[in-house]
């Protein structure tokens, strides 16, 4: 599905990503947790923090760790994220501050 990669110290990119939890599990480095975003069909997949040693992007008072994913979120699934939604996203989350 389309999504976006955040690697710490990176750039957000476009990515085709694992469809799935057991995908995203395994790509991510382990067990995913998932933020949905209030006001946009989409939510932020990463993984706790203290199996992660690099900090990579603070947003709303909290700071994750190591690889980020943001996928489309609608009806309780993860979807393809909007090109559009996908561009948008990517400038909001380029800076290790996230601007909301």
């Amino acid at each position: 599905m389309r999504g976006i990669l955040i690697d710490p110290s990176c750039a957000p990119e476009i990515r085709k990503l694992p469809n799935t939890a057991q995908g995203l599990n395994a790509f991510l480095g382990g067990e995913v947790q998932i933020y949905r975003f209030g006001n946009v069909f989409a939510a932020l997949v990463y993984t706790h923090q203290a199996q992660q040693a690099m900090p990579n992007r603070h947003y709303i008072d909290r700071w994750y760790y190591g690889r980020l994913c943001i996928v489309g979120w609608r009806n309780n699934r993860m979807t393809d994220l909007p090109a559009d939604l996908a561009e948008e996203l990517c400038r909001r989350w380029a800076d290790v501050e996230v601007q909301l």
